[in-house]
C-alpha cells in the first residue's frame, strides 16, 4: 500500500516538473503510476490534495536544511545567511512549479491556495528573521521592505534562469552579487529611514499563522457540522451515532487546544473514524483527514 503512494507522489513530481502542475491531470499521474483511477483516489481525494502532500515534503526538508545551516557555529551569521540564499535559489530552480503557483494563485481550490498562502507567509517571515539577525535591530523597522527587495531579486533571478541554468553555474555570482546590493541597501534605508510597506501591506501578501488558522479552524467546523447531520440521518445504531459525535466534538477540542495539539490524540481519533464509520461517509472522513492534515 504505501509503496503504491510513494510510487504516485514520485511519478506526479516528475510529470509536474516536465509538464507543469497546471496541465497535469489526474490521468497523466496514473498513467505514469500504473496504477488504476480508483487506486489513486484511495489515496488522494484530488490532484490538489497530491500536490499539497508534494509540496509539503519539499519545504519540510528545505526548512530543515535553513535551519541546520543557520546553526552552523563555524560561519558568521552573514556568511550562513548567503549559504542559505543559495540554498533558496537552487531550491526554486530545481522546484521552478512550485514557486510559479506559489506566486501566481493560479488555481480555484481553495484548500491549495490556502496551503499556497502559508507557504508565502513562512518564506518572508523566515527572511524577516534572519536578516534582523544579520544586519541588526536598527533594520526592524524596515524589515518588510527589505525582505521584499531581497526576495524580489531572488526570484526574478529564478524566473529569468530557471529554464536554461538547472546545473547551477551562475548561482554563486547571481548570490554575491544580490547580497553585495543588499549591503548598500541596508544601509541606505536605516540612513534615510524610509518605509514603504506597513505590517497593514503585508497582511493581504503573507496573511499571519493566527489568521489562516482561523480560517482553516472554520472551515474544518463546517465540514464536521456536515458530518454529524449525515451521522444523525443515518441508518446507524445510536450507541455507534453517539461515539462518533463524541470522537468529532474531541477532534474540533483539541484542534483549539491554545497549546500544541496533541498529535498522537489526532490521529487516533482519524483511525478510528477511517475504521469505523459506514462506507457511505468515508469520502467525508477523507476531507476531514485532509483539513486536519492542512491545518497541522
Amino acid at each position: 500500500m504505501k509503496d503504491k503512494k510513494r510510487r504516485i507522489i514520485s511519478e506526479a513530481k516528475t510529470i509536474f516538473r516536465k509538464k507543469g502542475y497546471l496541465l497535469t491531470s489526474v490521468t497523466d499521474i496514473v498513467e505514469a503510476s500504473e496504477i488504476s483511477k480508483g487506486t489513486f483516489y484511495n489515496y488522494f481525494t484530488s490532484k490538489e490534495e497530491l500536490a499539497i502532500t508534494i509540496f509539503k515534503q519539499e519545504y519540510s526538508v528545505l526548512y530543515q536544511r535553513l535551519d541546520q545551516i543557520m546553526q552552523e557555529e563555524d560561519k558568521t551569521q552573514k556568511e550562513k545567511f548567503k549559504t542559505c540564499i543559495e540554498l533558496l535559489v537552487k531550491f526554486h530552480i530545481k522546484n521552478a512549479e512550485i514557486l510559479n503557483i506559489s506566486f501566481s494563485q493560479a488555481t480555484l481550490d481553495d484548500d491549495f491556495n490556502q496551503f499556497l498562502l502559508s507557504v508565502r507567509s513562512k518564506s518572508v517571515k523566515w527572511i524577516k528573521e534572519q536578516m534582523l539577525l544579520v544586519y541588526g535591530k536598527d533594520t526592524e523597522p524596515y524589515l518588510n521592505d527589505l525582505a521584499m527587495m531581497l526576495t524580489g531579486m531572488i526570484l526574478l533571478f529564478v524566473f529569468v534562469s530557471s529554464k536554461r541554468n538547472k546545473e547551477g553555474a551562475r548561482i554563486p555570482e547571481a548570490v554575491d552579487y544580490v547580497m553585495n546590493r543588499m549591503e548598500v541597501i541596508v544601509k541606505d534605508v536605516v540612513r534615510t529611514k524610509e518605509i514603504v510597506l506597513t505590517d497593514e501591506d503585508m497582511d493581504g501578501f503573507t496573511p499571519d499563522h493566527l489568521s489562516l488558522k482561523k480560517r482553516q479552524m472554520g472551515k474544518l467546523k463546517n465540514l464536521v457540522e456536515d458530518l454529524l447531520m449525515k451521522i444523525d440521518a443515518g441508518q446507524i445504531a445510536d450507541s455507534d451515532k453517539w461515539q462518533f459525535k463524541e470522537t468529532l466534538n474531541a477532534l474540533l477540542a483539541e484542534l483549539n487546544n491554545k497549546e500544541t495539539p496533541r498529535s498522537f490524540i489526532i490521529q487516533g481519533a482519524i483511525l478510528y473514524l477511517k475504521q469505523q464509520v459506514p462506507k457511505n461517509l468515508e469520502t467525508e472522513i477523507s476531507k476531514l483527514e485532509s483539513q486536519i492534515n492542512e491545518l497541522l
